[in-house]
């Protein structure tokens, strides 16, 4: 952990954090009209788990050895008596730990810049928080299995990674095809709409904003029979994540390797 808060990452991952709140103040300022939910759901169900949730994921993941190798530090994790699959466990759970706590933190002060001096009583809205901060932190620690196994497979896990969220999780999970039953950001959704009200009320109409930016077909679906029901994406999640942990933990116990050694004058 102590690895991962030092040097100018965190600065970054920290502003970046910051832009829902930022943005969510300057529409509140400039537009006062717009509901607290439609900007809710536009930053903290749109924004985050689409872009910068799993954004910080990987720049979190995607060094947890590979630092250790540039930083030419593995050489003393090896020589003391730990199983490298222990290694890699560890160092997993410390970037899930600093992760969701970020996750968790910015997410309650996007809620926040949404929701305070709104006129939505706080009891309404600190629901809605802690619901989905949980669901945030699911996700955010689904994202890191998976660009954690990622870093073991190439050594371009930041590209590779890039493209993966921007077509896989960005692109194809809002297409209403089976392909999207294997994203992170699909399932986390179909957890949100199951166990929380998108439905914004202005005085001329009600809509459920959620169901259609997320292609779910209530008119020949109402039930959503033919999506997953909560527990069921909760299940995926996290097999899914056990099942990358794993196999990450597994390579990593099976691989050699190679650290820089400072040349000779």
């Amino acid at each position: 952990m102590r690895q991962h808060l030092h040097g100018k990452r965190w600065l970054v991952i920290s502003a970046l954090f910051s832009i829902p709140a930022a943005l969510a103040l300057l529409v509140r300022f400039t537009s006062p009209d717009v509901p607290p939910r439609g900007l809710e759901f536009l930053l903290g169900m749109m924004l985050l788990p689409q872009l910068l949730i799993p954004l910080v994921a990987l720049l979190y993941a995607s060094g947890m050895i590979e630092d250790e190798q540039e930083e030419q530090t593995i050489t003393y994790l090896l020589v003391r008596p730990l199983p490298k699959w222990g290694i890699y466990l560890v160092k997993f759970l410390a970037t899930v730990t600093t992760t969701v706590a970020l996750t968790a933190a910015f997410t309650a002060l996007a809620f926040a810049a949404i929701y305070v001096g709104s006129g939505v009583p706080f009891a309404e809205w600190s629901v809605r928080l802690a619901k989905i901060a949980g669901l945030h932190s699911l996700a955010v620690t689904a994202y890191c299995s998976l660009f954690g196994l990622l870093s073991l497979l190439t050594k371009r896990a930041l590209i590779v990674g890039v493209v993966y969220i921007a077509v896989i999780e960005g692109l194809l999970a809002n297409l209403p095809f089976g392909i999207r039953l294997i994203t992170v950001i699909y399932h986390a959704r179909m957890i949100a709409y199951r166990s929380l009200s998108f439905v914004v009320t202005t005085p001329h109409m009600e809509e459920d904003i959620a169901a259609e930016a997320w292609q779910l077909n209530l008119r020949e679906d109402p039930q959503l029979l033919l999506h997953p029901a909560a527990s069921t994406s909760f299940t995926s999640l996290a097999m899914g994540t056990i099942a990358c942990v794993v196999l990450a933990a597994w390579l990593c116990s099976q691989r050699e390797f190679h650290v820089k050694t400072p040349e000779k004058a």
